[in-house]
């Protein structure tokens, strides 16, 4: 099969973004896939799309990519359009922006062209937390209380209490991301959000367990418990090596245990996603009660990713992961 990795792209998780393509593109080709590689915001070039049999070709092709992760040129490369239609399937190892809000989702919808992965609407609905949180409470998913504000409204941001987490509404990898403990940090934590999205989420804190339960052809795979070695579970703690201690499949007694798993499965179901998505949630401290928090249309999948691990406690490698993927 000829599948296309589309990667890179405009958000501020461009470089995990190449990473993640990098990994299936090479996971693919060992599966015995012709595999082309392209950055959606960098053009083609004078020798167009290249479709790769040899690791030894693409790990060159790689180089050229994954060395470059400045600045992107264009929101949307121009070549895509053409260059999708080349490909029996394209594979999205996108993070953020247009290539998980649905927008690319959509595009390639209009031509006609099978991705991997949940489509235009459930990408949407994932992305903007705001839509998120609100679809958990009317589907009865328990979510921490939250207040909402936009870039030039009138009335002042105020949490629903402290501590709290301020946030960016529709990005990921904790970018933008800061804990408030206090009214005298709020000014600097809603800058630091309005920097990366205008709409922000000032979230109650939940203090406990962080989970996270992937999810594979629209079923829950495995819990995993993540232990960050700093007191957050920030970006260094996620994408770096040695940054946080995952256990899979987290040490929940079995009632926990089955009740993480369904509430990612509705969370996956409440949001119109499809095959496969990571949803995150809390154990709250002292309590049986398990607080969502989001959940992910395109999880990652670099060497520290946690759909990885999940896949592995079913005896599924990460190439066979990246091939499951590819075909849903």
């Amino acid at each position: 099969m000829k599948i296309l990795v589309l990667t890179g792209g405009e958000s501020p998780e461009r470089e995990v973004s190449m990473r993640s393509g990098a990994a299936a593109a090479r996971a693919l080709i060992r599966r015995g896939h012709s595999v082309a590689v392209l950055d959606t915001v960098r053009p083609l070039g004078a020798d167009g799309i290249k479709y790769y049999s040899s690791l030894k070709e693409l790990d060159c092709r790689l180089f050229s990519l994954t060395n470059d992760i400045s600045a992107p040129v264009f929101p949307l490369n121009s070549d895509i359009a053409n260059a999708v239609k080349t490909a029996d399937r394209v594979f999205l190892a996108l993070h953020g922006g247009i290539g998980e809000n649905g927008r690319l989702q959509a595009m390639l919808d209009c031509l006609g062209v099978r991705y991997c992965g949940s489509g235009a609407q459930g990408c949407a609905l994932a992305m903007d937390k705001i839509k998120t949180k609100l679809l958990y409470e009317q589907c009865g998913i328990l979510t921490p209380r939250f207040t909402v504000y936009v870039d030039g409204q009138k009335r002042a941001p105020v949490p629903p209490c402290y501590p709290c987490v301020v946030k960016p509404a529709d990005s990921g990898s904790s970018i933008g991301i800061s804990f408030v403990f206090s009214p005298c940090g709020l000014d600097e934590a809603m800058k630091k959000a309005l920097s990366v999205c205008k709409s922000v989420i000032l979230e109650e804190r939940i203090l406990g367990r962080e989970l996270s339960v992937s999810v594979l052809d629209d079923g829950p795979l495995a819990v995993t418990e993540i232990i960050p070695k700093s007191a957050y579970y920030d970006y260094a703690s996620k994408y770096k090596n040695g940054g946080a201690r995952e256990i899979t499949p987290a040490p929940l007694d079995k009632k926990l245990y089955t009740r993480a798993m369904r509430i990612a499965k509705n969370a996956h179901s409440a949001l119109g996603l499809k095959n496969f998505s990571r949803t995150d949630l809390i154990l709250k401290n002292g309590t049986e009660l398990l607080y969502t928090l989001e959940t992910n249309a395109l999880p990652g999948l670099t060497e520290t990713s946690i759909l990885p691990q999940a896949a592995l406690t079913e005896g599924i490698d990460f190439g066979e992961l990246c091939e499951i993927m590819a075909q849903a």
